[in-house]
This record gives C-alpha cells, sequence and structure tokens, in this order.
C-alpha cells in the first residue's frame, strides 16, 4: 500500500477491544481513524480514547468512508459473516475476530467476497502470537523435542468475580448458541485450543471425539463445560491430542484478563515442552519448560502478559498489508480450525466420533 499510514476503523467496541486497540496505536504506520459500534455513545468514547477521527452506529456509514482502508470486526460471531462481506465488497482489507463465523458455508461465503474484491481476509488468532506459544513452536522447529507427536491441552476456569469486568450483554450473546454458534467455551474460547493443536503440529485433523457437558444459566443461556475433546492428526505417524475443560467456579484465578487459564504440553520423540500460562497467572512457574536429553530447562524473561499476543497480531496485520503478503490465518488454515471446532460439537451432540472429512465437503453448523 502506498499511503503513510493504514487507516484502520474498529467494528465493535466492546471489551476485547481494549486489547485489540494496542498494536494499532503503538505502530507508526497505523492509526485508529474510525470507530463503530451499535451504541453511538460507546462508539464516540472509544474514538476519543483512541484519536480516531469518526464514530458511528452504522457499519454502512464507516464503509462509505474512502479514508478507511482496513476495518478489525470484533462483534457478536452470528454478525461476522454479513459484515466482513459488506467489509470486503467496499474494498475495505478485514480483520475478523475468531471464531470468524458460524458455519462452513457462511465462511465460503466469506471467501468468495475476499477472492472478488482483491483485498486481504484474515482471521485473528491472538493465542499464535502469545510469546510462549512461539517460544514452544521456535523450539520444535529447532528439533528440541524430536517429532512432535502430542498436544494437550487443559483450561481452568474459575469463579466470575474475578478478572477484569466484562459487561453483561457480553456474557449474553456468548451463552446464546445461536449467536455464539455453539458454546462459550468449547467454540468460542475453543477456537483457539483447536488452532493451538494445529499450530503445534501443523497437519490435518482426522477425526474428533468430544464430550461436552452442557447446562442451563437461563432462558436461551447456556454454558458447556466440563468437557473432554480428543482428536487424531491425519498421517501415517499415530499422533493424537486432547483439551479438557474444568470449570471449578468456587476457585478464585489470578488474572487481569478473564478469570482463565491455559496450559499446554506438547510431546515429541525426544523430549516435552510445557507452556504454564497464557490468559491468567495461576502457576508461577517459568512461562515454557523444555525437558529434552535427560535435562529441565526453563525460559525465563519470556513475555508472558496476554495482551502482547494482540500487540503482536494487530502489529502484523499492518505490517502485511504494507508489504503486501496474507498474514496469518489465512482463509484455507481458518476453514479448517472452523471444521475442527464444528466437528467437536457435532461429536458431543450426537455422541459419536466425527471425521472432518464429513464437513470438509461442504457447509456444516454448530448445532
Amino acid at each position: 500500500m502506498t499511503k503513510e499510514r493504514i487507516r484502520i476503523g474498529i467494528v465493535g467496541g466492546g471489551r476485547i477491544s481494549d486489547l485489540q486497540c494496542l498494536g494499532y496505536l503503538e505502530h507508526p504506520d497505523a492509526e485508529i481513524a474510525s470507530v463503530c459500534d451499535v451504541d453511538l455513545t460507546l462508539a464516540r468514547r472509544r474514538a476519543d480514547e483512541w484519536g480516531a477521527r469518526s464514530a458511528y452506529a452504522s457499519l454502512d456509514e464507516l464503509l462509505a468512508d474512502p479514508e478507511i482502508d482496513a476495518v478489525d470486526i470484533l462483534t457478536p460471531h452470528h454478525l461476522h459473516a454479513a459484515q466482513a462481506i459488506a467489509a470486503l465488497e467496499a474494498g475495505k482489507h478485514v480483520s475478523l475476530q475468531k471464531p470468524p463465523v458460524l458455519s462452513l458455508a457462511e465462511w465460503d461465503a466469506v471467501t468468495a467476497a475476499a477472492r472478488r474484491s482483491g483485498r486481504t481476509l484474515r482471521v485473528f488468532e491472538n493465542f499464535m502470537y502469545y510469546p510462549p506459544h512461539r517460544k514452544a513452536k521456535e523450539l520444535i522447529a529447532q528439533g528440541a523435542i524430536g517429532e512432535p507427536i502430542s498436544v494437550r491441552v487443559k483450561t481452568a476456569a474459575g469463579h466470575p468475580s474475578g478478572g477484569w469486568t466484562v459487561a453483561p450483554s457480553s456474557q449474553a450473546w456468548r451463552t446464546d448458541p445461536s449467536r455464539c454458534g455453539g458454546g462459550p467455551t468449547t467454540f468460542d474460547h475453543g477456537y483457539h485450543c483447536y488452532n493451538m493443536a494445529r499450530f503445534f503440529i501443523p497437519a490435518e485433523i482426522e477425526r474428533v471425539h468430544a464430550f461436552i457437558h452442557w447446562f442451563r444459566l437461563g432462558e436461551d443461556s447456556w454454558y458447556d463445560g466440563p468437557a473432554l475433546i480428543s482428536w487424531k492428526y491425519a498421517g501415517a505417524m499415530p499422533r493424537f491430542g486432547s483439551w479438557e475443560v474444568i470449570a471449578s467456579l468456587a476457585m478464585k484465578v489470578r488474572s487481569k484478563y478473564y478469570v482463565s487459564d491455559d496450559r499446554i504440553e506438547i510431546h515429541g520423540t525426544s523430549g516435552i515442552i510445557w507452556v504454564n500460562r497464557c490468559t491468567g497467572q495461576l502457576l508461577d512457574e517459568p512461562a515454557v519448560v523444555l525437558y529434552a536429553d535427560g535435562e529441565t530447562r526453563a525460559f525465563h524473561g519470556i513475555d508472558a502478559d496476554w495482551a502482547d499476543s494482540f500487540r503482536l497480531g494487530t502489529r502484523d496485520f499492518v505490517d502485511a498489508l504494507r508489504e503486501g503478503r496474507q498474514p496469518p490465518q489465512d482463509a484455507g488454515e481458518a476453514r479448517q480450525t472452523l471444521a475442527f471446532a464444528l466437528a467437536a460439537g457435532i461429536s458431543a451432540a450426537e455422541k459419536r466420533e466425527v471425521t472432518l472429512a464429513e464437513l470438509l465437503g461442504g457447509g456444516a453448523s454448530a448445532g
């Protein structure tokens, strides 16, 4: 791109925008030029905070602004497809918060719009940019644990009184499967974990089996946990993974953000890597620990604040636009991860193992 600065329009001024804004505000080649939210008062407040020149309650108004180069969509999931298509058709580059859409059919419509427009489309998956995760990925690439053969993720959620304040309206749509696309844990948060499974072992997922316990919070409001999801990677080598979700509702979680934390254990043919924190800080151990060659090595000094994953991810979007390259996640990778997430929901609902081949030939939904 030839403009001196890339002008970003933020669509959705809710809680997560407090982190999503950071990389844009700090990047010398970017600015947040406009904010859109159905709550115009909130949009104007965010515009004041970020130095944006305009605030809108209507997405159409923002998209009609010729000065906006790209939009970052941070709205509820059921709005993503229509908003992303509208933005692409308006000639804007699009960064779309995960999970990108509710079904593969919706995703195919979005990616078709991207191809027609010639604009950049990426799904924003901040866990890929979290420094401890990147360190683990670097160690794998260096052969520190041999060939990776297993990824195990453990999510621990606690009492909702800790962490940062989240507006009730934000919780309402997340716990409504018709708007979230699945559960707040196994679909919304789950997209992170399914993607990490493929981040550390970059192979296709062959089959998925899931147990997900649902309980009603209120009318049209559900929580999905505890849960246990397991999967098999494609290929001749037997490689498996699992993700366990436990909600200890009487447990206080030490966190500046959401009241949960994730640990990841990656086994290889000759060693093990542990990533000991993410959103929260349940443990005081080093963020990354490696066991190899009969010795344990702890990696101190790695930036482990969850906010850094947002800084790095949004900066990379700007850099990619400047350099004319495709940033992660691209459409194909996002489709694979979305199918993985949908397969887990189908497996739990239908009480059977689901192959991704069942889904990837066409559209599927989470219900």
